[in-house]
């Protein structure tokens, strides 16, 4: 495989290749073509200068662009007020936004680099680079006052500089915290990676959290984007500290990889991971998967070849589960279609020796289902068979129901229209959770509006202005229960354009609704806008990203929650950065301090069902000042981009001293078992058909903070 994926990027064509933006440069100016006017000289240079940022030669764009302002006739003022020539000031003012990044954020990175509200410690030192941008976007507002995008980035170089919001014309000023409600209980997350050596500079990829050697302890898997970006293994040794093993584990070569799942696919015990690749680069992401097997040892060996699931498309996501009953954990695998190539999804059901066999077709799957962005395995009816969830781009959604097998297969019936769940067009990530915790898993679905992903600050501020622009917004499906879904965006907050790329979910602060977190990853350098983290209060949420500490400017990709210090509350991984290669960036690890509900952890392992028990359903009983209450939870590894842990960690509220947890093996309400009287706050272990839960040993452990201080460790 390490000489396939040499090969691959040695041969990469850069103009299939969205990531190659060098190459592209170079060749344009190689071939520079002969102009018959001077608007089209223009939008040449502009492009090329374009394709210079992409590509992280930000000085070079800058005096190219500088000097085309110095060729117009009648100068700088002129060349303002040409419509044609503006893109061009755009284009100047993010490349020196780009630059001040590029000298503080990167080059003399810190664990508050660029979280907004910026601290003290965040502002620039070196300040030419947003100064200049200052400048030139207030030429911009000066000609163009109504430019919100200007005005929104803006905001943020006055930000970087410490000058916000007292420095920014009274004119300009926006309040970036605009959409958000201040929660007292909510405590802010505090990034660590730098301390503890896990702050990777790389691009979009995917993110894993997950005990790999069964040390009691939950390690980090990263993915970049990049065609020479290689995997990152980096595991926990117990103490509060995590050493590189990407060599020791031979990961070395592993390179590229949008995303990442995990499963222990073979049912030895050791967790093994699927890399997928080519997403966004049609015909040019024609580049294998990797399945990544765990020996057990400390090492991984790549047996994609070896399991017989090489294929050549451009995958996005994946999902696990036992689709057929059989013990066996088969993956579904989502590839990128559209009218021009076909790259249909992928169906490997698990031989049990090793190896699969691609199964689409077999099982009635094979639609061409478009830009297929996320597929998820989920029983909606809670009958004991897996369901399909897919939601594509410019596309409709589907909901294929699992109606029982025959002739060995299962069926599927496809209820997406009938349950009113074709929507939204713009569909990308999804999550499916019972947000509400009324005991029916629900559909959050972001949207990612292709035709604005050049102005989505634009977008973002008008929001924050409360502007309505007729985006297509975030949609939430509750669950009816009779397979029929409603719409309940507005009503319960999430009726917002997030532009999310990585989607994830977890329980910020244990009181057992789930909140989420998204990446907001478009492509282009004007998507400067935080991340976003919304908190759910008994099924409404509130937008906390100021607050929550958890608002990283740089783009985010893949998300993984997990309890890393063992305290009880969860933790994020978040991969962060762009598709292209100047838009790098250091990957953030977020320490939770919001432990003040009760909560336990399940370690639950499968015998009639795949060992790791991914899809099993758990209910947990608990009381709540004198009321019952249960609380609803399915194992896996969360939403599209990125994997939490498959432990389940499981946030109670005020549950007091002792909890009954039912379980539904595999999902399967027939393998029910029931555990009484298992104390909060502790680790246990459960496997499947045993009478007694065993309460784990599993000591918490302060996580290295900034300047070598313990985390807050609970």
């Amino acid at each position: 495989m390490v000489k396939l994926l040499d090969s691959i990027a040695v041969v990469a064509d850069p103009f299939k290749n969205y990531y190659l933006s060098g190459k592209r440069a170079q060749l344009m100016l190689a071939n520079t073509p002969k102009f018959n006017n001077s608007t089209n000289i223009i939008r040449w240079e502009q492009r090329y200068c374009f394709e210079l940022l992409n590509a992280g030669q930000v000085d070079d764009c800058i005096k190219t662009l500088t000097k085309m302002m110095e060729n117009y006739p009648g100068g700088r003022e002129a060349a303002l007020l040409d419509s044609e020539f503006k893109p061009v000031f755009d284009l100047l003012a993010l490349a020196y936004l780009r630059k001040g990044e590029n000298d503080n954020c990167l080059a003399n990175h810190n664990n508050s680099s660029c979280i907004v509200p910026l601290k003290s410690t965040a502002w620039h030192s070196n300040k030419t680079g947003s100064e200049n941008a200052v400048l030139v976007f207030n030429e911009i507002l000066g000609q163009y006052p109504d430019d919100i995008q200007s005005r929104y980035l803006l905001n943020i170089a006055h930000m970087t500089l410490g000058q916000y919001p007292q420095g920014v014309p009274e004119a300009y000023r926006m309040d970036l915290a605009a959409q958000e409600k201040k929660e007292k209980a909510m405590q802010p997350f505090q990034n660590t990676a730098m301390d503890l050596g896990m702050d990777v500079d790389g691009l979009s990829g995917g993110a894993i959290v997950e005990d790999f050697n069964n040390d009691g302890y939950l390690d980090v898997f990263c993915s970049g984007y990049g065609l020479y970006d290689n995997v990152r293994l980096v595991l926990s040794d117990g103490k509060g500290g995590f050493s590189d093993a990407t060599q020791s584990g031979m990961l070395q070569g592993i390179r590229g990889g949008l995303n990442a799942k995990q499963a222990d696919y073979d049912n030895d015990g050791f967790v093994d991971i699927l890399l997928l690749r080519g997403a966004w680069l049609d015909e040019g992401g024609e580049w294998p998967n990797s399945l990544l097997h765990n020996n057990g040892d400390g090492t991984f060996s790549d047996v994609t070849m070896a399991a017989r699931m090489v294929a050549y498309r451009p995958t996005e996501t994946a999902t696990w589960g036992d689709i057929n009953g059989d013990g066996l954990l088969d993956v579904f695998i989502a590839n990128e279609n559209n009218e021009k190539y076909q790259f249909p999804c992928e169906l490997f059901i698990n031989n049990g020796d090793g190896t699969f066999t691609e199964s689409i077709k077999a099982y009635g799957l094979d639609q061409q289902f478009g830009w297929a962005k996320a597929a998820l395995f989920c029983d909606m009816n809670k009958d004991g068979k897996l369901d399909l969830y897919l939601s594509s781009l410019k596309g409709q959604n589907h909901l294929f129901m699992n109606r029982g097998m025959r002739n060995g297969k299962p069926e599927f019936e496809d209820i997406a229209a009938k349950a009113g769940l074709k929507g939204p067009e713009m569909s990308f990530p999804a999550i499916i959770m019972d947000y509400d915790q009324d005991g029916w898993d629900d559909i959050l679905v972001a949207t990612f509006p292709i035709p604005t992903l050049s102005r989505v600050g634009e977008e973002v501020g008008a929001e924050m202005l409360g502007k309505e622009t007729g985006v297509e917004k975030t949609k939430l499906f509750r669950n009816l229960g009779n397979e029929r879904f409603q719409e309940v965006s507005k009503q319960t907050g999430v009726d917002k354009m997030i532009y999310a790329m990585g989607f994830n979910f977890g329980d910020f602060d244990n009181d057992g609704y789930f909140d989420f977190y998204a990446g907001t990853g478009a492509f282009e350098f004007n998507s400067l806008v935080p991340n976003r983290a919304f908190l759910n209060q008994a099924g409404h949420f509130v937008e906390v990203t100021s607050q929550s500490g958890l608002g990283h400017l740089q783009k985010g990709h893949g998300i993984a929650f997990g309890d890393l210090d063992n305290d009880g509350d969860q933790d994020i991984y978040t991969t962060l950065g762009g598709a292209v290669e100047g838009d790098n960036a250091r990957n953030a690890l977020f320490l939770n301090s919001n432990s003040i509900n009760d909560w336990i952890t399940l370690k639950l392992t499968g015998k009639t069902i795949p060992r790791d028990a991914q899809n099993s359903r758990v209910i947990i009983h608990t009381l709540q000042k004198g009321q019952a209450k249960d609380f609803h939870f399915c194992v896996g590894s969360g939403g599209t981009f990125g994997a939490n842990s498959l432990q389940l960690e499981a946030g109670l509220g005020q549950a007091g001293n002792t909890v009954d947890v039912e379980i539904w093996w595999g999902g399967d309400p027939a393998k029910k078992q029931v555990f009484k009287a298992l104390d909060t706050r502790h680790f246990y272990s459960i496997t499947e058909q045993e009478p007694k839960a065993k309460m784990l040993e599993a000591k918490a452990v302060a996580l290295k903070s900034e300047n070598g201080k313990a985390s807050c460790c609970h």
